[in-house]
């Protein structure tokens, strides 16, 4: 059956662990006489501090801004915006309240530069502890001058008033409304009023006046403005007239219009007469071609077989020929009709001819007036646009010149009527805002002693719990059984109470008292470790801990002087880089130990002495000499055949070994261990540390493993122990009777 103080794997981490509310409040328990001195401390300064100060009163006036309403017909933008304007307006004004301008003005007029309470004063002399630094330059080294002091200018000294009066206003709004308080405090009531007083009055003046100013500006600017436009007015105006002189205009528009009509004519006659040319040019060039042709082929052009003549002559031709061909069918050649008829038909081809010749030459007269006409219409057409485009530039440059009147003349007027109405609203500037009530006097203000106090006391109170839980959760350690069962998971042998200086350190106190508290408890850590291995006794029990000053020592030994009342015990010095046992049990420095037998300097007897009386006597091996390997001599043959030799010669054998954190002999040494009793100081090492150390162990050796909690203060941990259980355990072992 597997024993229940077998080792279990830590399987826990304290980041898994719920938030303890009841160790919280413990911890704050566990303070409570530093956090109630603490506060009681800070409460008493602040209580002191309070009532050294002088006494502030408070002046405070009211002020009512005024915004402009609304109109009825204003956009429905604008209605939507009125809020975030008035918002900003009011937030302006605020900034404006509070500016370093104001607060110029009131220090100015209430001439507080020349008041006796604000004048400098000298700085004081150094008090006789002071030390100057610069004496400590090297031989030669120019000291530093000392400046006299100087007072400060008055400028300089209503700079720095301004600064602080400025820095004393207080604005705040009333409500939703636009009245606005104005608060200032200082030791003199009647000067706080008169600062607030003077303060609403000053920005209210330096509203006015900076419009007023802003007018006399606008209005002096519009002036000099104004001279500028008549100059540049009355020097178009000039420069308009002398171009209409220079260009002799009269009425420029009406002799644009009559040449653009010219144009147009002219451009219709040049058309036609280019047109006329063109035909009559075909003609020419045809009666070129065909040049020395005959009648009949040059008929054939169309200009002379459209010519009315010719064609009345080629009628009459066409006529005779007719009479010509029937006269011949009828009469003879010498026929007189004949000879009239042939004499006709000659006249009509000479008249045709002639004809012929007169239009070609007619023909040639009109291409050439053609020519001529066309030309000439070109001619006129070309110098009537070019007298047209003359006209347009002159027209372009007298509007250019009549806009330039007409600016300046609208801008001269705009200007003088502007003057003309900041010269009549000057006059009539409404203030930003109007005095609702005046300060009559300061009230007295400041803290109140005993409510500042219990403040005080309250917040310390708050803040020291806070650091004392603070603590609580970052102290990662062990300091009670619980702690044990929760966050490493291994059985508890027991816990051995802390005890006082003035008893000693422990070592004497199982035997010096056995009723004691500290006796019990190493009896149930006795009874713990038999029952731990009941069908097979643990004969070697191997004591060590995480780090050295846990108390590993002191139950090792008083755990083997526990032993010793029953069974035959020996304790051996394990700890071969810094061995105590010797001294401890009042040895000799030289005694022989552990090392000397193994290293055969030395028999097993004189190796091992008896200490303690009576049915507490212990066999003690200890250390001995300390050797230069204590690794090599650990995992020797000669150590495990000595423990075997031991183990024939004792029932119980108890190591005292190294701590694990420190040095690797602990793990040696558990190779040969049938029990290991791990010794951990109640609210002094770390779980990582702890946690570290015990899977070291566990990780290369299978034997059990058991914890003892070493310096427990049961007075401090009522979170799990009660007072009255110790208090009875106490009262029970140290009973006086020796009967029952």
């Amino acid at each position: 059956m597997k024993s229940p103080y077998d080792k279990t794997p830590i399987i826990t981490s304290v980041d898994d662990e719920d938030i303890d509310l009841l160790g919280l409040l413990h911890s704050i328990w566990d303070h409570k006489w530093m956090i109630l001195l603490l506060s009681a401390m800070v409460a008493a300064i602040v209580g002191l501090y309070v009532s050294s100060r002088p006494p502030i009163y408070q002046a405070r006036a009211t002020l009512f801004l005024d915004q402009d309403e609304m109109d009825v017909v204003s956009s429905i933008q604008d209605i939507y915006l009125q809020g975030y304007r008035g918002f900003e307006y009011m937030q302006s004004q605020f900034e404006l309240l509070r500016s370093r301008a104001i607060a110029e003005r009131v220090v100015r007029k209430l001439e507080m530069h020349k008041m006796e309470q604000f004048q400098p004063q000298p700085p004081p002399p150094a008090p006789w502890y002071h030390f100057d630094l610069s004496k400590l330059k090297p031989a030669g080294a120019n000291p530093p001058l000392e400046t006299p002091w100087v007072r400060p200018s008055d400028e300089d000294l209503i700079k720095n008033l301004s600064f602080a009066v400025a820095g004393g206003v207080q604005v705040q709004q009333l409500g939703e409304s636009n009245l606005v308080a104005l608060t200032y405090r200082d030791g003199d009531p009647a000067l706080a009023a008169k600062i607030v007083n003077t303060y609403l009055e000053q920005y209210i003046e330096s509203f006015l006046d900076a419009r007023m100013d802003s007018t006399l500006k606008a209005t002096e600017w519009l002036n000099l403005r104004l001279g500028e436009l008549k100059s540049n007015l009355k020097a178009s105006e000039e420069r308009l007239q002398a171009f209409r002189d220079q260009e002799r205009l009269v009425d420029i528009e009406g002799v644009t219009t009559l040449s653009a009509q010219d144009v147009s004519s002219l451009n219709t006659t040049y058309s036609a007469s280019r047109q006329r040319r063109s035909e009559l040019e075909t003609t020419q060039r045809e009666l070129e071609r065909l040049g020395k042709a005959s009648t009949a082929e040059l008929l054939t052009i169309p200009a002379l077989q459209n010519h009315p003549e010719l064609a009345r002559l080629k009628q009459s031709l066409v006529e005779a020929e007719r009479q010509v061909n029937e006269f011949s069918q009828r009469y003879g050649a010498k026929h007189n009709k004949m000879i009239e008829a042939r004499s006709q038909l000659d006249s009509a081809n000479s008249a045709l001819d002639s004809e012929v010749k007169s239009v070609i030459y007619s023909i040639s007269r009109d291409y050439q007036l053609a020519l001529s006409t066309e030309m000439s219409s070109k001619n006129q057409l070309d110098s009537t646009k070019s007298d047209l485009q003359d006209l347009n530039r002159k027209e372009f440059a007298l509007k250019e010149l009549e806009r330039e009147v007409e600016t300046n003349s609208q801008l001269y007027n705009i200007f003088l009527t502007r003057i003309k109405e900041t010269g009549t609203e000057a006059g009539f500037e409404a203030p930003p805002g109007r005095i609702i009530d005046l300060s009559s006097g300061g009230t007295p203000v400041g803290f109140n002693l005993n409510q500042t106090v219990g403040i005080a006391f309250f917040i310390t109170f708050i803040v020291a719990s806070g650091l004392a839980v603070l603590y609580g959760i970052l102290d990662n350690t062990i300091k009670t059984p619980v702690d044990v069962e929760e966050k490493l998971r291994f059985p508890l042998l027991g816990t051995l109470p802390i005890m006082p200086k003035s008893r000693g350190a422990g070592l004497e106190e199982y035997w010096k008292n056995t009723k004691s508290e500290f006796a019990e408890s190493i009896r149930t850590i006795r009874t713990g470790v038999v029952l731990t291995s009941l069908d097979s006794p643990a004969k070697i029990i191997v004591v060590t801990s995480s780090i050295p000053s846990e108390g590993k020592s002191t139950v090792a030994l008083n755990l083997a002087t526990a032993f010793a009342q029953v069974e035959k015990t020996l304790i051996i010095g394990g700890d071969l880089r810094r061995p105590n046992l010797a001294r401890r049990c009042e040895l000799r420095a030289k005694h022989p130990g552990l090392s000397d037998y193994i290293a055969g300097s030395s028999p097993l007897n004189d190796c091992i002495a008896s200490w303690g009386s009576g049915d507490t006597m212990v066999d003690v091996m200890p250390t001995g000499i300390i050797p230069s390997n204590p690794l090599e001599l650990l995992s020797s043959n000669k150590f495990r055949e000595t423990l075997e030799l031991l183990k024939a010669r004792y029932d119980r054998i108890l190591i005292d070994s190294a701590p694990v954190a420190a040095v690797s002999d602990a793990m040696l040494l558990a190779a040969y261990a049938d029990q290991i009793v791990f010794v951990l100081k109640s609210d002094s090492t770390s779980v990582a540390l702890i946690k570290n150390s015990l899977g070291q162990i566990t990780n290369n050796n299978d034997v059990p493993l058991a914890i003892v909690l070493n310096q427990f203060d049961p007075k401090k941990k009522t979170k799990y122990y009660s007072n009255y259980s110790y208090r009875y355990k106490s009262q029970y072992y140290q009973t006086s009777e020796t009967h029952g």
